[in-house]
Formats: structure tokens, C-alpha cells, sequence
């Protein structure tokens, strides 16, 4: 457990050459038993295979009388009717030691050429005790079973049997009447459990532990340079960490994660870049637009109070309060569009919702009774938009504001539902936008030629203010050419609630 709570503390390379190191040492230890397993199953085959041909070959020398030294690549033992070993080679009669022991022979009623043997070769199994085996070469630790191939032969002539060569003082096969004959063949497991213990041994002490470190080397150097590309951006990182916010981070060729961990980074420097190219801005324009009314408002306060005794106060305080009112609307309207902004980067959306066409229709109504007089036309369909009511409704007054301040007469207000989205136009038929100031217009601040008045023109944030809240609510804002009245047409596209 402390080694598994001290893990995420090495670094990534260390981690990714460990678990390397670990999954190569789990995979040797579950394949260097299997591996000896299947090459001992191999050569035990094959060793099987070479009995069944030496079976074969020994049935066919005995019947014949042949015998000597060509024997000697065989483990095997000819066994008379009675049991009596006649011959063998690289076999031992262990009943010496014990008389339990030894090759299990026929029962005397399984002889003759109807036995069953006769049909073919037996596979038998013969259970040494501990200290005892075939043959000096086999292992004798611990009990072990040996398998034999067995074969009972067709009745062989004393004259036949005389010219097998003594095998020891145990039996003279010149004395032996005719009789069958059992052979014993063994199948030597020793090939099969020293090759599969070698390769074993060396593949649990040798070709494992450096196999795996070789691994882990390799995993190592692999997670380097695959981290390469990070260590480029975290150095480009700290680059724009001191102040460089116009650097990006370099974006590599292959499309894996890496690529896409800087193509979001960098992403990500557009939009802070952006946002405090927008913030510098916002702080210039908004001291450049704050002085004018504070240096009215202390204006407007110095003279009077230099002469008090001439000065008009109700009129002083009346224009003083005049000036505090655009500060407190031009603070408003700074607080609005930094709220409406950060609204526009949240991708959670109120579960609200707001009758766009009864929003527009009261605030139309409540324009109708001032004291300008304007026509206002509209054609409204039913829009559900998703959101509060805040954001909508000041988006609607500035279009409608903005409408009222440059109209000769007329307004028109058209609401279309369409595919899922709401299209709101606001007309005029005033002296209209430019192609060129269209899209300069829903910048912050800014004024067309005609409207530098700042007590009719208004702040300059209006038109901002309309476009950043569309944004906020998933929509957009544009500046098109006139249509049924021939000045300024300002459309707004949002999407409505449920896509409906």
C-alpha cells in the first residue's frame, strides 16, 4: 500500500518505465512456465514418436534372432512368458531392490495370438517410488511415473530365442521353449525436462530481468520523446506567463493528443488575448467617456461654489443631477455588458423561459404614449426563448432606442419564427448606416458622424450592448442594407426554446 500511495509521486516518465518494467516481469513470469510446459509436451511427443518406430524395430530383430550393440540407442526390455528379463539395454530389473518393482508382465491368460495384445501397442504407466527409476541416468528424487510402450510379440522358436545374446547370468536363452515374447520400450522423459528446465532457468534468470529492464529503458526513452512536445509548450507557456500573451504554443504534425492539447491551449491564449485586448480597451474608452460628464459635473459645481452668492442653486443641483444620471447610465451599461460577456462563456443556460412577442409588444406599447410621436408598425409570431427575462428585454430597448433616436417617423418591428430561430427586425426610416459602419456600429463607443451629440446620441454602447447580449443568448446581431423603410435595419437571431 505505501508503494501504491507513493506512485503519483514519480514523474510521468518514471511511471510510464515502471509500469513497463512491471507488465514485462508479469508476462515473463506467466510465459516461462508455459514455455517449459509446452516444450516438455513437444518432446515428449516426439519421444513417443521415436518409440513407437523403436517398438517397431525391436519386435522385428527379436523375431529374427538378431541382437548386440545396435540395441544400445533403445531403453527397452524383452521379458520371457514367466516374467523373466531375457534382455535389455539402458533398462534395470529393480526387483533386486524390491520385488514389488519392475515392469508389470501379462497375466498368463492374456498369451496367445488371440490376446488382445496381439492387436497392438499397449501405452502403460509404471510408478517408481522415491530413490528408485529405470535407469541411473532418470532422476530418483521423489516418486515419479515413467511410461512404456508395451508390445506382446508373435510366438518366437527356442531356436530363435538361442540366438539372442545373454543379457546378464539372470536367463540363457538357449535353454527357453517357444513362446511370445513382451517388449518394453521406454519413453525417456530426460530430453524433455533438461531442455525444458534449461530453457526455464534461463528464461526466469537471465532473459527476464533483462528483458525487462531493457523494456523499461525503452519505455523511458519512448515517454521522452513523446513528452517532448509538452515540454515545448510549458516553456512556451512560461513564456506567455511573463507577459507574452501574443506567443502560441507549437501545435505538432501528429493528430493525437498532444496536438490537441495545444490546438486548445492556444485556443485558449485567443480568448484571453482577446479578452484583455477588450478589457484594455473597455478601461480607455470608459475613462475616455467617464471625463466628459465628470468634468461637466465639476464644472458645474466649481463656478457656483467660486460665487455662491450669484449662483442659482436649484439649477446647479438640477444639472448636477443630470450629469449623475448619465454617469449611473453609463455605469450601468459597463456593468450590463461585462455581466452579458461573462453570461456568453458560460455554457449553462437558465431553465427560464421569455415570451420574446409579449416583450416586444409591451414595450412598443409603452413608446406609443411618450412624447414623441412615432409610428411603430410591427408583425409579431409567437417566439419562447430560454433565459431570463433581464438580457431580452434590454436587448429589445436598445433596438428600440436606437430605432426612436435616428427615426423621421416610423419605426417597424417584424418577428419571424423559422426552423428553430427567431429573426427580429427593427426599421427605420432615418438617415440609415453606412456599408461601411455597419459593422463598426456594435463597437463600444462608437458614434456615426450624426450622432456626436452626446446628450441625443447616447453613450455608445447600445448597439455593443445589443449584440453581446445576442451572443450570450446563442444568437447573432447584423447591420443589413434598408428594406421596406429606407434607413437603418438591424436584424437579431436567436434560437428559440426546445428548437420549436
Amino acid at each position: 500500500m505505501l508503494g501504491l500511495r507513493r506512485w503519483p509521486a514519480f514523474g510521468v516518465r518514471a511511471r510510464a518505465a515502471g509500469a513497463a518494467l512491471i507488465a514485462s516481469a508479469l508476462a515473463f513470469a506467466v510465459a516461462t512456465p508455459l514455455v517449459g510446459h509446452i516444450v516438455r509436451v513437444r518432446l515428449e511427443h516426439a519421444a513417443l514418436e521415436q518409440g513407437w518406430a523403436a517398438i517397431a524395430d525391436l519386435e522385428a530383430r527379436v523375431r529374427a534372432g538378431a541382437g548386440g550393440g545396435e540395441f544400445q540407442n533403445y531403453s527397452y526390455a524383452v521379458l520371457a512368458e514367466n516374467g523373466r528379463w531375457l534382455r535389455s539395454a539402458n533398462l534395470e530389473d529393480p526387483r533386486d531392490a524390491d520385488p514389488a518393482l519392475g515392469l508389470p508382465p501379462l497375466p498368463p491368460g492374456q498369451f496367445g495370438t488371440d490376446s488382445p495384445h496381439m492387436l497392438g501397442t499397449d501405452l502403460v504407466s509404471v510408478r517408481y517410488p522415491d530413490g528408485h527409476a529405470p535407469h541411473y541416468r532418470l532422476p530418483t528424487a521423489g516418486p515419479r511415473t515413467y511410461r512404456f510402450l508395451r508390445k506382446l510379440t508373435e510366438p518366437v522358436t527356442g531356436a530363435r530365442l538361442a540366438q539372442l545374446p545373454p543379457n546378464g547370468p539372470r536367463v540363457d536363452p538357449a535353454n527357453l521353449p517357444d513362446q511370445q515374447l513382451l517388449l518394453y520400450v521406454l519413453i525417456d522423459p530426460l530430453t524433455g525436462d533438461e531442455t525444458a528446465d534449461t530453457l526455464t532457468r534461463v528464461l526466469a534468470h537471465d532473459v527476464a530481468p533483462a528483458t525487462s529492464l531493457f523494456v523499461a529503458l525503452i519505455a523511458w526513452l519512448a515517454t521522452g520523446l513523446a513528452l517532448r512536445p509538452v515540454e515545448s509548450i510549458r516553456r512556451q507557456m512560461a513564456v506567455v506567463r511573463g507577459g507574452a500573451f501574443h506567443e502560441r504554443v507549437p501545435v505538432p504534425r501528429a493528430r493525437d493528443g498532444i496536438h490537441r492539447l495545444a490546438r486548445t491551449t492556444n485556443d485558449t491564449l485567443d480568448r484571453l488575448q482577446h479578452a484583455l485586448d477588450e478589457q484594455r480597451r473597455l478601461v480607455a474608452d470608459a475613462s475616455h467617456e467617464l471625463r466628459s460628464p465628470l468634468a461637466a459635473l465639476r464644472s458645474s459645481l466649481e463656478v457656483p461654489l467660486a460665487h455662491p452668492a450669484a449662483a442659482d442653486w436649484p439649477t446647479v443641483v438640477r444639472s448636477a443631477l443630470t450629469d449623475a444620471e448619465r454617469l449611473q447610465d453609463l455605469a450601468d451599461d459597463l456593468l450590463l455588458l461585462a455581466r452579458a460577456e461573462r453570461d456568453t462563456d458560460r455554457p449553462d443556460r437558465p431553465a427560464d423561459t421569455v415570451d420574446l412577442h409579449d416583450l416586444i409588444a409591451e414595450q412598443i406599447a409603452e413608446r406609443q404614449y411618450s412624447g414623441r410621436e412615432l409610428a411603430y408598425e410591427s408583425e409579431l409570431d409567437e417566439a419562447v426563448l430560454t433565459g431570463r427575462e433581464t438580457l431580452p428585454a434590454r436587448l429589445v430597448r436598445n433596438l428600440l432606442d436606437n430605432a426612436a433616436r435616428h427615426a423621421d417617423g416610423r419605426v417597424a418591428v417584424t418577428l419571424a419564427v423559422a426552423d428553430g430561430w427567431a429573426h427580429l427586425t427593427v426599421e427605420d426610416d432615418g438617415p440609415g448606416i453606412p456599408a461601411a459602419d455597419r459593422e463598426r456600429v456594435f463597437e463600444r463607443f462608437v458614434r456615426l458622424d450624426d450622432a456626436r451629440d452626446r446628450h441625443t446620441g447616447g453613450a455608445g454602447l447600445g448597439l455593443a450592448l445589443v449584440r453581446t447580449i445576442a451572443h450570450s443568448l446563442g444568437g447573432t446581431a447584423t447591420a443589413e442594407p434598408p428594406g421596406r423603410l429606407p434607413g437603418a435595419r438591424l436584424v437579431v437571431r436567436l434560437p428559440t426554446a426546445n428548437g420549436s
